[in-house]
């Protein structure tokens, strides 16, 4: 099982300020999931099994290729231990 392309979220936000934030926050929040896989010291593969992904989905994630569900998002940081928190940005 994979994850679907899909047209990236900027593409779908007209103004330029906004599609800038958004790429950074996809940015560092890719960023984060790269640096905690290679911390707890799984691979690509590793993460994909346990995640019922294939590896082509984890690596098109890790480069940003596909706009992946929520459901997905929260179903690879809880296998990595780790949750989704929404502050705000003060």
């Amino acid at each position: 099982m994979g994850i679907r392309e899909q047209e990236p979220l900027l593409v779908k936000t007209s103004k330029p300020a906004i599609r800038q934030r958004i790429s950074k926050q996809e940015s560092r929040f890719i960023q984060n999931l790269i640096y905690v896989r290679k911390k707890k010291g799984l691979t690509q593969v590793d993460l994909a099994k346990m995640t019922r992904l294939d590896q082509a989905s984890i690596g098109r994630l890790e480069t940003m290729r596909v706009n992946p569900t929520l459901k997905t998002v929260i179903n690879i940081l809880d296998a990595m231990d780790m949750q989704l928190i929404i502050v705000d940005k003060d």
